[in-house]
């Protein structure tokens, strides 16, 4: 009997974590995707961006679910796919099995304007929020506001990278913080050109470092199957940046805070909840919860609790029973090149020598870049990263006579 394919609409790390349990695994992406390359990834279905695209991806990834049999397993680690997928729950039914939350906690969770009313609703932890709805009078607000310092994100991060907006902010970051009105009314050309409504939230002082997660995933009717939790230990850039090393947890606090907020939202399907220590107070903060898998399920597969597979087995054998789960806390997972470049300003900021950051990567037990057992995605995409500077460099050893020539003519 054919063993039905778990597909992932996601990266590396999803695809690792049920490869490593001995599921096969379809990707759902772009033609040349790296992800497509390693050992564990049995074939790949060729579909549009599900940011770019949504529908379109919608109808290939359809498509091919209808040619398998058994019915295959469908994983989403993106807010875009997320969103694409509940909003066409029922058209996958009858060819694919999908573990989604109930559609309105999707649309509440992922849309940040959505979720401030959520939290309001359910009296959850937040930091004090005013959303700045597009189209709205938004210079009384600003003129009003009197929390600071403070932060300013989308509701939506779909047009946040690349926008003129973010560009007040550091690479990558994930909110643009501001120390002051003076600060914030200088940004408000911007805010009303902004193509989304935005998010002014009360900072929440500390390193994110002091950022910590519970993960869990939760049956209808309540049960909660697996659960574990985990710490930032760093982010680029060094505040409000992407993660480029987690480690995994094992905290009964935490877990119980957890717990309490799935029985408030009456949530089922799977969950990350990121929380923040007021260094001040020390007071919990929930900032988000991302209803869907995400990187932390490939180290939570190497420390015991992989959620992937409890979810595909529940999909496909739901009688069976699931396999023994003992966590091992202080597994960590990062990504070499974006911790390097994190390294350097933790460094910067004397808070990592480096001699302790080459003991990181000596220790670590997921370098999500460089896997000796799965070595193809990494080796492709660092050719990839020399390929373009070669050819940035000889496009610019081109363009050199001309200069020289421009030069020369401007001192005759």
């Amino acid at each position: 009997m054919n063993q039905a394919l778990a597909c992932v609409v996601g990266d590396l790390s999803v695809v690792r974590a049920l490869g490593m349990r001995g599921i096969p695994v379809a990707l759902a992406a772009a033609s040349g995707s790296l992800p497509s390359l390693s050992r564990y990834c049995r074939s790949l279905v060729s579909t549009p961006s599900f940011v770019d695209d949504p529908e379109g991806a919608v109808s290939a990834l359809l498509e091919w679910t209808r040619l398998q049999h058994p019915a295959p397993v469908v994983f989403y680690q993106g807010d875009h796919d997320l969103l694409a997928l509940s909003r066409h729950r029922e058209r996958f039914t009858s060819h694919a099995h999908c573990v989604l939350p109930p559609r309105r906690l999707v649309e509440d969770l992922v849309d940040k304007l959505r979720f401030a009313a959520l939290a309001d609703r359910h009296s959850l932890d937040v930091p004090r929020t005013e959303i700045l709805e597009r189209g709205s009078n938004h210079r009384r607000v600003l003129e009003r506001w009197n929390h600071f310092p403070c932060v300013l994100k989308p509701t939506l991060r779909m047009h946040w990278f690349g926008s003129p907006l973010q560009a007040r902010a550091t690479g990558t970051q994930k909110a643009l913080r501001v120390e002051s009105r003076t600060e914030l009314l200088e940004l408000l050309p911007l805010i009303e050109a902004h193509e989304t409504s935005l998010v002014l939230q009360t900072a929440i002082e500390g390193g994110e470092d002091r950022i910590v997660s519970y993960h869990a995933y939760v049956r209808p009717s309540g049960e909660v199957v697996a659960e574990f939790t985990g710490r930032k230990v760093r982010t680029s850039p060094r505040r409000y940046g992407i993660s480029t090393c987690v480690e995994i947890t094992d905290d009964a606090e935490l877990k119980h805070y957890g717990r309490e907020v799935i029985e408030r939202l009456q949530f089922s399907g799977v969950l990350k909840i990121d929380l923040k220590i007021d260094e001040r107070d020390r007071k919990l903060y929930i900032l988000e919860i991302n209803p869907r898998f995400s990187l932390w399920h490939h180290p939570a597969t190497l420390a015991g609790t992989c959620i992937p597979e409890l979810v595909y087995r529940d999909c496909v054998d739901p009688d069976s029973p699931l396999p023994p789960r003992k966590l091992r806390p202080g597994v960590r997972w990062l990504t070499l090149r974006d911790d390097y470049f994190a390294f350097k300003e933790y460094r910067a900021a004397g808070e990592l020598s480096a001699l302790r950051w080459i003991f990181d990567l000596a220790t670590t037990e997921v370098n999500e870049d460089f896997r000796l057992s799965d070595p193809l995605p990494g080796l492709a995409g660092f050719f990839g990263i020399a390929l373009r500077k070669a050819r940035r460099l000889f496009t610019s050893l081109l363009a050199l006579p001309a200069l020289l020539a421009t030069g020369e003519s401007s001192d005759i």
